[in-house]
């Protein structure tokens, strides 16, 4: 009966634990996550037009207290002259050392939904009209360099690499989407 009692009551210590582990609002009110918001500003390139031009977006993400590793909800915009892009993913970074204090080099990965308005294409040097829209899922990989200046404040720099495929009714193959931020983060 011992052996019953003491199973059980390991189990139930368990499923408490797991329980309280799961819920981000009460880490978030003990102070074991902290919400981070996300700037950032750059230069992107589809590979279809090499056409360098702005790429900004924006994030919000869950992190541990320890900085260790981030989750966060991503938009991002990118046009240049015959490409518009409107793109929403789920990213994860994780640190490289995993003791990440003052400043650290990061890998990220994720998943996106794009949405893509594809006026024209360039292709041998001509510019050809397409007129068309669609969408794609793709993922996408990266890496970084952080810098915190204090303890909720950072700045970073980001190479991203999406992996667009073929978009639109006339099945234009759009190619890699590459981006280059500096981005501000901040820690509530």
């Amino acid at each position: 009966m011992k052996n019953i009692l003491f199973a059980l009551a390991m189990l139930c210590s368990a499923a408490a634990s797991a329980v309280e582990w799961n819920n981000p609002i009460e880490g978030i009110c003990a102070g074991e996550y902290r919400v981070i918001g996300t700037l950032g500003a750059g230069v992107g390139e589809q590979q279809i037009n090499k056409d360098r031009d702005t790429f900004a977006y924006g994030s919000v993400g869950i992190t541990p207290a320890v900085g260790l590793w981030q989750v966060e909800l991503r938009y991002s915009y990118f046009s240049d002259e015959g490409i518009t892009v409107n793109q929403y993913g789920v990213n994860f970074k994780v640190d490289f050392t995993l003791d990440c204090d003052v400043q650290c080099l990061y890998w990220m990965a994720g998943w996106n939904y794009g949405e893509f308005d594809v006026d024209s294409v360039r292709r041998q040097g001509w510019i050809i009209p397409v007129d068309d829209n669609g969408y794609d899922n793709y993922w996408n990989a990266g890496v970084g360099y952080r810098y915190m200046w204090t303890r909720d404040f950072d700045t970073s720099i980001e190479y991203n690499y999406n992996d667009v495929g073929r978009v639109g009714v006339y099945d234009f193959d759009l190619g890699h989407l590459r981006s280059l931020t500096v981005n501000f983060s901040y820690r509530f």
